[in-house]
């Protein structure tokens, strides 16, 4: 089976007590059926508080909480008691794998660090050279799950829409507006069944008369959704009561930041890594694109608030930004779906327009 994966995956090691964050709290922790097994034969005292720190209220098993959002078996210290009484071995497989995470299509597998986490945000901040992506063989067999054909078709312009996002010779603005050129043709191809790619484009700059509006639709998107806790609410909250401000300085603030646009550019791409071939079990990708520029612009209000506020920006307020971003966006199917349905039912959150707003 081949497999792919970002360059620094391999790098990553958890800094445990080093991290500001806590992966244990705020999150809600789906067992696994084989973990459930597991936990079956735990015996003795721990073993109750094992099976009854687990809830059955949904349509899969998760870990109790218990006050701060905290995971029932976290240790005020820290530690996780299930590991430190039975090893890492019994872990149900979000607890094993996390960060991580994985795409199977056919014959392939992909893996990733998720930007949900802050040690992984620094890795791929820690080059400023394009963003790559290595390749190999593992001993796994993969099941085929989808087309074929439309596989191929999506990998081949993905790669060339790494291409327009890491052409420096460009504004980000106008990347995204050819990536989103881009994605519109290969759409179009698919759905008349002509599966060719396109010759490289680049879209005309795209005119948003309304920054502060695009702005406000957005936020009024993100209001909209399940929130992932406080953190957020209180960022959003943030986002809101400036947008006016935002908008008005978001010319400047990238101007500003002229040598560290590369940044928005490696999250563009590691957006485009995770999402955009899922779009082959429907057949549908202009949502992909439109979750790239809102990525992409989000990041950019957040370190904007920042700078705003701060009067200056440090690598670890970038870090923060996207992390929190991630966290909220990213690890919620609900969430993704409502941003996947606003890029098509509002024409202020379409790609275009959304990277748009960056060419102020």
């Amino acid at each position: 089976m081949k497999l792919t994966r970002p360059w620094f995956y391999d790098d990553f090691v958890c800094t445990a007590a080093s991290c500001s964050d806590n992966c244990c709290i705020g999150w809600e922790i789906d067992i696994d059926e084989a973990a459930m097994e597991r936990f079956s034969h735990v015996g003795g005292a721990f073993g109750e508080r094992l099976r009854a720190a687990v809830q059955h209220n949904g349509s899969c098993p998760t870990f109790a909480m218990r006050e701060g959002e905290r995971c029932a078996l976290l240790r005020d210290d820290g530690l996780c008691e299930l590991i430190l009484h039975e090893g890492e071995d019994i872990l149900c497989d979000i607890c094993a794998l996390h960060p991580r995470f994985f795409g199977w299509y056919n014959d392939t597998k992909e893996a990733g660090l998720g930007l949900c986490c802050e040690e992984v945000c620094r890795l791929m901040f820690s080059r400023r050279e394009k963003l790559t992506f290595v390749h190999g063989e593992i001993d796994e067999v993969g099941e085929d799950n989808c087309s074929i054909e439309l596989l191929s078709y999506l990998a081949a312009a993905r790669e060339r829409l790494y291409d327009i996002l890491q052409d420096r010779s460009k504004h980000p603005g106008s990347r995204l507006l050819s990536m989103s050129a881009f994605i519109r043709i290969i759409q179009q191809r698919i759905d008349d069944g002509e599966l060719v790619l396109p010759d490289d484009i680049s879209a005309d700059n795209y005119d948003v008369s309304d920054v502060s509006a695009v702005i406000d639709a957005l936020f009024r998107l993100y209001s909209e959704m399940e929130s992932v806790g406080a953190p957020w609410n209180e960022r959003l909250a943030s986002l809101i009561s400036h947008r006016e401000q935002l908008a008005e300085k978001l010319g400047e603030f990238l101007s500003r930041q002229c040598e560290e646009l590369w940044r928005y550019e490696h999250i563009a791409v590691y957006f485009l890594y995770r999402h955009f071939l899922s779009g082959v079990f429907e057949g549908e990708i202009v949502s992909r694109g439109g979750l790239v520029c809102a990525a992409v612009l989000s990041c950019i209000l957040l370190d904007e608030l920042t700078w705003l506020e701060k009067g200056e920006l440090t690598e670890w307020d970038r870090i923060v930004s996207l992390k929190l971003f991630s966290k909220q966006m990213e690890y919620s199917d609900e969430n993704l779906d409502a941003i996947y349905d606003a890029v098509w039912e509002n024409e202020l959150l379409s790609p275009e327009v959304l990277a748009g707003c960056l060419l102020v």
